[in-house]
């Protein structure tokens, strides 16, 4: 199977639905092997344990986010010990 893609003006492509039904994955992993590009699902059980559920947008990077909270949760946890 082949397909023609096309980079947007930020750098991204599509990958074809067909394409990605068969690997079933939410991330892959991009490897620069001599002048190619290759592409290779990644089973995560964290990307698939919370995948879809935010039901807003959310900007920026999910994994700041989470530490971000962690980081909000402990400080409240401390204070309220003091």
């Amino acid at each position: 199977m082949e397909h023609i893609l096309s980079l947007d003006e930020r750098g991204r492509i599509t990958i074809p639905k067909e394409i990605r039904e068969k690997i079933n994955f939410k991330k892959v992993r991009i490897v620069l092997e001599n002048d190619k590009l290759i592409l290779e699902p990644i089973k995560d059980d964290a990307v698939d344990k919370y995948y879809g559920i935010f039901k807003a947008q959310i900007k920026g990077d999910i994994d700041e986010l989470i530490e971000q909270g962690s980081f909000e949760k402990l400080k409240e946890e401390i204070k309220d010990k003091k």
